[in-house]
């Protein structure tokens, strides 16, 4: 018998921005860093024979922390143990796609045999691939122990298959969570499901408030051009408002200058400017620069303002997956931002998000630290 730990990628931007990245290559985020290394732990004492990965980058990240105590392995790559091609709806919020897809969205959830949209790969090629490929690595080392990382809903897809519980009755696993398969006689038999133990209070549920009971702290909100200049009076109150959690007083600002810079890029490109909304109503706002920093290959955001009865609820990192989004399509390598060295929240904010600071300077309210998240595609290894 061949004993294959199938395990789901840590904590990735599509998970932390609310958007579906099927294929979309994406990277792990702070938090899935984190999860890597108690992955880690985990297996620091399982003798692992082979270690195979998905060829996306989320999950070359976090396969490679079984690497730190078990060096003497490769890691392998397979396509066929990617995610669903989710076609489309690739890097869309998912706001956005209840809007325009509500049938089809809740079959992705439900009933997923019944899920098409353009482009997408079909349910029971996602486990007639995933199956062929954990039934090749099970004949290829007959009688040892793999680790092999794959993605939440081809994993579930597999547990469905191989348990006989309709998908829609499967739960997620969380990230890094470990499903155990054994393959022999040809065949594959499902032994554990989604165990997240190693994680405690790394959970990516737990971060969501989703594991006491609770209603959660994520909301899904829509993002939308904000229109200028009918909404200058709602711009100018975000954008002073900001500067007043910044600076503590609104001595300095002046709306006018602001106002006049939004109006020319959005009338260049209406996304430098976008708010979301949250059941219909005003929740925030992110302004985008694409020539401040451009000489630097970098992108700039120059206002990210949520509203207070709003914030802890991930809205701010769905707008910051808005602006991922949008350099990464002008194959910028950087996005960067000033914030006030007094704004001990927003600084949290941005170091959770991935952004460092790189340098200090004076604004007009006062001492600025110069902060940049680096956007590249890369694979995070363990230290």
């Amino acid at each position: 018998m061949t004993t294959i730990y199938l395990i789901r990628h840590a904590e990735a931007e599509g998970n932390l921005y609310g958007r579906p990245q099927g294929q979309y290559d994406a990277n792990i985020t702070m938090l899935g860093r984190r999860q890597t290394a108690a992955l880690a732990e985990r297996f620091r004492d399982v003798p692992i024979d082979g270690l195979w990965s998905s060829d996306l980058v989320r999950a070359q990240s976090t396969a490679s922390a079984i690497l730190k105590y078990h060096p003497q392995l490769t890691m392998h790559l397979d396509r066929d143990l990617r995610e669903v091609d989710v076609g489309c709806w690739e890097d869309r919020t998912w706001a956005e796609i209840r809007r325009e897809f509500p049938e089809q969205h809740h079959r992705f959830d439900h009933d997923p045999e019944r899920w098409h949209v353009p482009g997408s790969e079909p349910y029971e090629a996602v486990v007639r691939r995933m199956k062929g490929a954990l039934l090749r690595l099970g004949a290829a080392y007959p009688g040892r122990t793999l680790a092999v990382v794959s993605h939440a809903f081809a994993i579930r897809a597999v547990a469905a298959d191989l348990s006989g519980v309709p998908f829609g009755q499967m739960p997620f696993g969380d990230n890094t969570a470990v499903t155990t398969l054994a393959a022999e006689d040809g065949g594959l038999r499902l032994l554990a499901y989604g165990d997240g133990s190693h994680l405690g209070q790394l959970s990516t549920r737990v971060h969501l408030g989703l594991a006491d009971g609770q209603p959660g702290r994520k909301a899904d909100g829509l993002l939308t051009p904000m229109a200028l200049p009918a909404e200058q009076a709602l711009y100018a109150r975000c954008y002073g408002e900001t500067w007043v959690a910044s600076h503590g007083s609104r001595k300095g600002f002046a709306p006018a200058p602001y106002l006049y810079e939004a109006s020319r890029r959005v009338k260049e490109d209406p996304r430098c400017l976008e708010k979301i909304l949250c059941d219909g109503q005003m929740a925030g706002l992110i302004e985008l620069d694409p020539e401040r920093g451009a000489g630097q290959n970098a992108g700039w955001i120059s206002l990210l303002w949520v509203e207070p009865e709003m914030r802890g609820r991930r809205l701010g990192a769905q707008l910051i997956g808005h602006a991922v989004g949008y350099f990464r399509g002008k194959d910028r390598t950087a996005i960067r931002l000033h914030v006030s060295q007094t704004n001990a929240a927003a600084i949290r904010f941005y170091q959770a998000m991935g952004f460092r600071v790189l340098d200090t300077a004076q604004g007009v309210g006062g001492p600025q630290y110069l902060m940049e998240m680096d956007i590249r595609r890369k694979v995070w290894v363990l230290p």
